[in-house]
């Protein structure tokens, strides 16, 4: 998994300062429920400036709507469901935050937008994405559409 989502040699450090949206085609409807039901993702939170990410998680997409998020040891339970074109999570453990997001995609690689933040052409004050994951066993190929 860490290898899926590190970048290569010679592709571009990519950090969450980098807007990847005109690179990526927006997932929504249907295409969300083809790229998530039944599938497991794999993914990174907190990539520094350098594009090395931080954190690490697995996100299994259940059929009956149900989520197995695990973040190290600790795995929780949630619900996942598709509104308004956004993949959204709750989670009924006060330390686990849900919310809803608005999916990117690049290569194979996924990219998730608060979308409690409304959409801006420059966002440049806050970061772009809050994680970028690839499906269970791909390696990730993004990085080398901004090389």
């Amino acid at each position: 998994m860490i290898c899926a989502l590190m970048m290569s040699g010679s592709a571009v450090a990519q950090s969450q300062t980098t807007d990847i949206r005109p690179h990526a085609n927006r997932i929504k409807g249907d295409a969300l429920l083809k790229e998530f039901l039944g599938k497991t993702h794999d993914g990174a939170y907190n990539f520094s400036e350098d594009g090395k990410p931080a954190r690490f998680y697995t996100e299994v997409h259940h059929e009956n709507s149900r989520v197995s998020y695990t973040e190290g040891d600790e795995t929780t339970s949630g619900v996942w469901t598709i509104m308004r074109d956004n993949l959204c999570f709750q989670y009924p453990n006060a330390t686990m935050q849900g919310g809803c997001f608005r999916v990117y995609k690049v290569g194979n690689c996924f990219y998730y937008y608060n979308a409690q933040i409304p959409p801006s052409s420059n966002e440049l004050d806050r970061d772009y994405w809050t994680a970028r994951s690839v499906k269970k066993g791909d390696d990730a190929d993004c990085e080398a559409i901004f090389s």
